[in-house]
């Protein structure tokens, strides 16, 4: 079986969908522009949202770093197209959020095909040098 991840795009729709039910948005990360690059899988613009010590922590249990992930959307090894929201919740913590979600992730990776995967997804949000950024992304499936 093909490692599977879950795009940004994914993890931040999910919370910017909570985030104006609840009616309130505690970070700055999501913009128009940064949205619709993350719809995208734009690395470039995805770059700017992630911690420099990102990791993203696959299904499979395999920790990704950062520019390794980065590096595969730009190349197109890992692809996501669609995530259906089950449950979003927020929880703050003592440096920042956690973001829990589940959904169902449609996505092909490292030319396995088109699959959904249902997935919990855990997004840890932290301020670093005065602004929000992604820490971590760890991904099971439910």
């Amino acid at each position: 079986m093909a490692d599977v991840g879950i795009s940004l795009n994914t993890c931040m729709t999910m919370a910017v969908k909570q985030f104006i039910i609840q009616n309130r948005l505690p970070f700055e990360i999501i913009t128009p522009k940064e949205n619709e690059a993350m719809a995208a899988d734009d690395a470039v613009a995805l770059d700017h949202l992630l911690a420099p010590e990102f990791t993203l922590t696959h299904m499979t249990g395999y920790v990704q770093p950062r520019a390794e992930w980065l590096r595969e959307l730009r190349l197109g090894t890992m692809h996501y197209f669609s995530a259906v929201e089950d449950h979003v919740e927020m929880v703050a913590t003592a440096t920042g959020w956690h973001i829990v979600g589940q959904n169902r992730v449609t996505a092909s990776i490292h030319g396995g095909g088109k699959h959904v995967w249902p997935l919990n997804t855990v997004l840890v949000v932290e301020r670093l040098d005065g602004r929000w950024q992604i820490m971590s992304v760890v991904a099971t499936m439910y």
